[in-house]
């Protein structure tokens, strides 16, 4: 999600907002999302799973007098997950509210392989906003491109991410150098992105005219979709395990290129 590996380590749990590539009909509402996963020893043959998930029984989460109980997803080779989604793609039924410099604790009731746990983690003072374009500007990928954002926290990590977007194509007029016939399928690319990672959050990032114009030109995007995201990272040792935080937010834009 937004460009983050899952860290290593026994467990992740994850609270984020809008982070995930969204529909750019629906700005009015904040979509929170909320991930837990506590990893066995076994190992289950899947590259981005690579654990089996323990069962923890069940895991509510709290914040500011409200309580919402997490899903719980079981999978044959990969094993037991949380998550606000009941199904790995789907709409969230579900919804956690955004609320500034808040403690949002997962509220594990445990299991025989997990014990009874209380993770806390604090949200941002405000959401990463991007101050500097709108949905569908238009850019000049023969000029640097700036961007400017506001939010989020001094200090947590930044992530940057331009990514080329393809319109639906008959297969005719296609620039650039892939294979004619096969372009791109449209939407966004995060594969072929841009992705820059800063230690801290100045609020500014520049993008070369030659970093956007090799973007653009080597797949004939016609669009491109920029992302900012902050993720604050944390460990909590619970039962000699080491277990992993992770609070992020961010949002994206889509630009048209001239």
């Amino acid at each position: 999600a937004g460009g983050m590996p899952l860290p290593e380590g026994d467990a992740v749990f994850s609270i984020g907002w809008n982070e995930m590539f969204r529909p750019f009909n629906d700005d009015s509402e904040i979509k929170g999302m909320a991930f837990a996963v506590a990893f066995g020893d076994e190992n289950t043959e899947s590259t981005n799973f690579p654990r089996f998930g323990l069962d923890m029984g069940t895991i509510n989460i709290g914040y500011s007098g409200n309580q919402i109980q997490m899903h719980k997803i079981f999978h044959q080779r990969r094993g037991t997950a949380y998550s606000l989604f009941n199904r790995p793609f789907g709409g969230s039924d579900i919804l956690l509210e955004y609320l500034p410099s808040t403690e949002y604790t997962f509220e594990i009731s445990g299991s025989e392989n997990f014990s009874a746990a209380t993770i806390t983690l604090l949200s941002p003072a405000s959401l990463i906003d991007i101050t500097s374009h709108s949905h569908s500007d238009i850019i000049d990928p023969q000029q640097d491109l700036t961007i400017n954002w506001t939010g989020g926290n001094p200090s947590g990590k930044i992530a940057l991410r331009v990514m080329p977007h393809f319109k639906p194509q008959d297969g005719a007029g296609m620039g650039g150098k892939h294979n004619q016939g096969h372009p791109p399928p449209p939407g966004p690319h995060p594969g072929r992105a841009i992705v820059e990672i800063l230690d801290s959050n100045p609020g500014q990032y520049t993008f070369t005219a030659e970093q956007i114009h090799n973007l653009i030109s080597e797949f004939g995007a016609d669009k491109i979709v920029l992302d900012v995201t902050q993720f604050e990272l944390g460990e909590v040792e619970h039962d000699d395990k080491v277990l992993h935080t992770a609070m992020r937010n961010g949002t994206s834009v889509m630009l048209n290129v001239q």
